[in-house]
């Protein structure tokens, strides 16, 4: 009896076996790990930069950007610009409903841009909405932006995630808790989330497959779990473990882990990590200071040391990926050379005789950056203390102007970026380094509202070089986008920093 009850368990145990590998073989679940868990999903609220990743699966926009920086229509069909610059009409696709299956139309992209002008202050995209007077109906599928004054930067500011058009009745009912319950036109929706932990987006059923950067859209994907840890080594272990698919890496030092079975995409960003001086108080508010330290920086050092070499290391304010970039600009910025800093810092006329402080995030790329730059300031006779804090601390202490040197990152996709955190009008605001220069602010301006390729771009050459002449910031690298997948999940890309899954097979 015995014996046969033995048996009995036995066969149960290897039947419940074989259905739990079954279960794991056929399981359409797909695990992404992020750095951070996001505060909201409302695109209006956020204020972290890598909210884009996870808004791009609820929300589209009027207009998308390609990888080589050209704008071209998503919910828009096509749009015009009035002569004079201050009008700009859309025409939307017809057809195209959110997930709740309402439309998309007229009505929605009003209700949308007049809710961020309400709500919006803090949004990245606040001042290019700002811009925009009036709105008009024309039709349920036309709309019409009338604006203050012409802007060369609005397109590119509608391409974020954070112009996601949104649906007005989910936003009314939802109210104040909108941010935890999305609502959208994006291929996934958002199924349930537990702060601190992961949340789930599983397949939107009112999608049609209208994303113009995919095919037909029919991914073979049941759900998409996102989980966060700021721990690299952690994510990689898990990619490891088969406990995630895709993970994201802000620096090479984990790679060499990562063998056969798994696909690295990468691509440069659009951005730029960077120190920001406070320039209002000493001894950052004399240039000759803040240039010995450009000088006494060995930028090789901090891109070895701190993402293991992934980067490309920079002297312009802006990116390669972003319009306005220059070699030859970038080839004029001052040369590591140590001596030259003494001997500049020296004949400034300034002495140092206190610790200044270097303010950064946990991003742990950041904190690592602090490191090497307090030992290469050492070098150069400057003590230096380290604060670290979380993101949203770090924008207050800075704003409040309690530091030295800001250890930070822009991501933007348009050279307009220098007017909004070097221009007067942004003190206080996104101008966290309290510089203001009339002449910069003239030709930024100037080249908010040109139209003309060339001319725009000679005008933010010649703001490039006055930035890096007076140095508010000294550029360090340009960051590189890192995802690695496992080969059970297949046919995806990045656009930009977001892994587009619309197409996603999984291997049997």
């Amino acid at each position: 009896m015995m014996l046969k009850r033995f048996h009995v368990i036995a066969a149960l145990l290897i039947l419940l076996l074989s259905v739990s590998a079954a279960a794991a073989q056929d399981d359409a679940t797909v695990t992404m790990i992020v750095t951070r868990d996001p505060v909201s999903l409302d695109p209006h609220t956020t204020l972290d930069p890598g909210a884009p990743i996870l808004l791009a699966y609820i929300y589209d926009t009027l207009v998308y950007q390609t990888p080589t920086g050209e704008v071209l229509p998503s919910l828009a069909e096509s749009w015009t610009v009035s002569e004079d610059g201050l009008s700009i009409t859309f025409t939307l696709k017809p057809g195209i409903v959110f997930s709740n299956g309402e439309p998309v139309n007229a009505d929605a992209v009003i209700f949308t841009f007049q809710r961020l002008q309400s709500v919006g202050q803090r949004s990245l995209i606040y001042d290019e909405i700002s811009n925009i007077t009036a709105f008009e109906k024309v039709d349920d599928l036309t709309v019409t932006f009338q604006l203050e004054e012409p802007s060369a930067t609005l397109l590119s500011a509608l391409t974020y995630p954070y112009a996601g058009i949104l649906e007005p009745s989910a936003v009314e009912a939802a109210g104040d808790t909108y941010g935890q319950n999305p609502v959208g036109t994006g291929s996934f929706i958002l199924e349930s989330w537990v702060p601190e932990s992961e949340l789930v987006f599983v397949p939107n059923p009112n999608y049609g497959g209208h994303r113009p950067w995919t095919d037909a859209g029919t991914a073979s994907i049941d759900a998409l779990r996102v989980r966060f840890s700021t721990d690299e080594s952690a994510r990689v272990n898990a990619l490891l473990a088969d406990e995630a698919d895709i993970v994201y890496l802000a620096s090479g030092a984990q790679l060499d882990r990562v063998g056969e079975g798994f696909t690295i995409l990468e691509s440069p960003a659009r951005a730029l990590v960077y120190l920001g001086f406070n320039t209002a108080r000493a001894p950052f508010d004399n240039p000759d200071v803040r240039r010995a330290v450009e000088q006494a920086i060995n930028k090789e050092d901090v891109l070895a040391l701190a993402v293991n070499g992934i980067g490309q290391i920079l002297n312009a304010p802006l990116p390669p990926t972003v319009f306005g970039f220059d070699e030859t600009i970038d080839s004029e910025g001052l040369p590591y050379d140590p001596n030259a800093a003494q001997n500049l810092l020296a004949s400034s006329g300034v002495t140092i005789d206190r610790p200044i402080r270097i303010l950064t995030s946990t991003f742990p790329t950041f904190e690592a950056i602090g490191v090497v730059l307090q030992a290469q300031l050492a070098q150069l006779g400057i003590t230096a203390e380290i604060t670290v804090l979380d993101f949203a601390a770090v924008r207050d202490v800075a704003l409040g102007g309690d530091y030295d040197i800001l250890i930070t990152r822009y991501d933007w996709n348009d050279p307009d970026v220098l007017w909004r955190y070097l221009g007067t009008d942004n003190l206080g605001n996104t101008n966290r380094y309290f510089y203001s220069n009339p002449e910069l602010d003239a030709l930024l301006v100037d080249a908010r509202q040109t139209f003309d390729p060339a001319a725009r771009a000679a005008l933010y050459a010649d703001a490039q070089r006055l930035i890096m002449q007076d140095a508010p910031i000294i550029s360090l690298y340009v960051p590189q986008t890192m995802v690695v997948i496992s080969d059970r999940v297949q046919n995806v890309e990045l656009l930009h920093s977001h892994v587009v899954l619309e197409d996603a097979l999984l291997a049997p």
